[in-house]
């Protein structure tokens, strides 16, 4: 064990958890010790590789989904300013056709003044009483 822990020719060092880790399986079929004496055994460690490699590969996904939402939403946005554009563009016709219409309404209503006015005027000329024929 010793001579796992001491550094071969340019090799590092390994912890003395994985060294300990290392002989116990090798030597025992289950291994507990290093569990009950507090320290992480190497299956731990594979245990955290695979458990963080999983996370990783959740992240990744929620990374994915994250965009394609980016996406999504930024698609919404453009159609909804399309959307907003259009309603502008009808609401200027409206008012448009609203102001026309309106001044329409005042030519009608001068024609119809004028129109009385020449009525009014025809029947002033018709003297008031007219022998009976």
């Amino acid at each position: 064990m010793e001579g796992k822990i001491n550094a071969h020719d340019g090799e590092e060092s390994k912890d003395v958890a994985d060294v300990v880790s290392e002989v116990l399986v090798q030597k025992t079929k289950k291994n507990s010790f290093l569990a009950n004496v507090g320290m992480k055994s190497s299956s731990a460690c594979k245990d955290n590789i695979e458990s963080r490699c999983e996370l990783k590969a959740e992240l990744e996904m929620e990374k994915q989904t994250s965009s394609d939402l980016r996406v999504l939403v930024k698609t919404q946005q453009v159609q909804i300013e399309a959307q907003q554009v259009q309603m502008d563009d009808m609401m200027k016709k409206f008012q448009k056709s609203k102001i026309a219409r309106a001044r329409q309404e005042d030519e009608f209503k001068k024609k119809q003044a004028e129109i009385d006015a020449l009525i009014k005027g025809l029947m002033s000329m018709i003297p008031a009483s007219l022998p009976p024929r």
